[in-house]
């Protein structure tokens, strides 16, 4: 259930902005003015702020980490100078009256496809070489193209490392996935890796309709089309079994969906989550082991966990 993000599509010219986060995302936004401002709240305003967009299409949000407090993330809105009365009006009925920061002019003149491209190299993790601007794969190492855009999932954050080194830790354990789901897909990185090291099928969700779009041409630009297929959704297919599962989202849907995931985990498979932080990873586990399954792997980087979930009495 990836965190959304508004994307207005009526402009005088188009800006992108690339931020390196957990939800690191294309902005395009429309004026021949354009301001932003940039406040640090709660991460369960996230919701709230983002309602904002709905309610005044012309205004942009950018969701970031927030380097200074786990518990908050960075907004950081785009908008016109005529749409400040109305934004400040919106902001204030927010839970806690939002106040926004100082306001500052964007800069049009700067390339800024060109300069994420350039902030986004190659990266080599495990078995797999992610490719953002085309690059060329080393040989014995399996190539994932996967432009930077406005879907979660370009390989630079620790979750995605975190759920492929979890996938490639499987693989080496002997495991083979008949078929897969990837929940919370975001660009399909994930489905995609598998599909291309072993021919897994793989069902992609995600609620965010132009991840599912990126994420489908993902799959083609990776010649897997035939394996991976994308759809829109906000729970688990109920009824379907899958050997092999990413849910690569946030605490509060991992909890809230904990139930129809383990429902959808079949008998041998494996559950690859992640998501959520160290100090967050208790809650996870009380409420997994209590569906009756077992933790069998775990990997930390940055803050950030990835664990490995299977049924009880089953080895890893």
């Amino acid at each position: 259930m990836e965190l959304k993000y508004h994307t207005p599509v009526s402009f005088w010219f188009v800006i992108h902005i690339q931020l390196v986060s957990r939800h690191g995302a294309h902005l395009m936004l429309n004026s021949n003015m354009l301001i932003s401002t940039t406040l640090f709240a709660p991460r369960t305003l996230a919701d709230a702020c983002l309602a904002i967009t709905d309610s005044l299409p012309t205004i942009s949000l950018d969701v970031g980490e927030d380097p200074t407090n786990s518990e908050n993330y960075r907004y950081t809105f785009f908008l016109s100078e005529d749409d400040k009365p109305a934004f400040e009006q919106a902001l204030s009925l927010v839970p806690d009256s939002l106040v926004p920061g100082s306001f500052e002019e964007v800069d049009t003149s700067i390339d800024y496809i060109a300069a994420n491209r350039a902030a986004f190299p190659p990266l080599t993790i495990g078995p797999f070489f992610i490719a953002r601007n085309d690059e060329e794969a080393p040989e014995g190492l399996i190539k994932l193209d996967v432009m930077p855009n406005r879907a979660f999932g370009s390989g630079e954050h620790a979750t995605t490392t975190g759920c492929l080194l979890a996938y490639t830790h499987l693989v080496h354990s002997g495991k083979v996935f008949e078929k897969g789901l990837d929940f919370g897909a975001g660009s399909g990185i994930l489905a995609i890796a598998a599909a291309k090291q072993n021919n897994t099928p793989f069902l992609c969700i995600d609620i965010d309709a132009p991840s599912v779009q990126i994420n489908t041409q993902n799959a083609t630009l990776n010649d897997v089309s035939h394996l991976v297929q994308a759809r829109e959704g906000d729970t688990p297919p109920a009824g379907t079994t899958y050997n092999l599962i990413f849910a690569n989202i946030l605490l509060h849907p991992l909890l809230e969906l904990s139930q129809p995931l383990t429902n959808a985990l079949a008998q041998g498979g494996s559950l690859i989550l992640s998501g959520f932080t160290e100090d967050q990873a208790p809650q996870i586990e009380a409420c997994y082991s209590a569906l009756g399954l077992h933790k069998t792997w775990q990997h930390e980087q940055s803050g950030w966990v990835a664990q490995i979930w299977q049924h009880s009495q089953q080895e890893s």
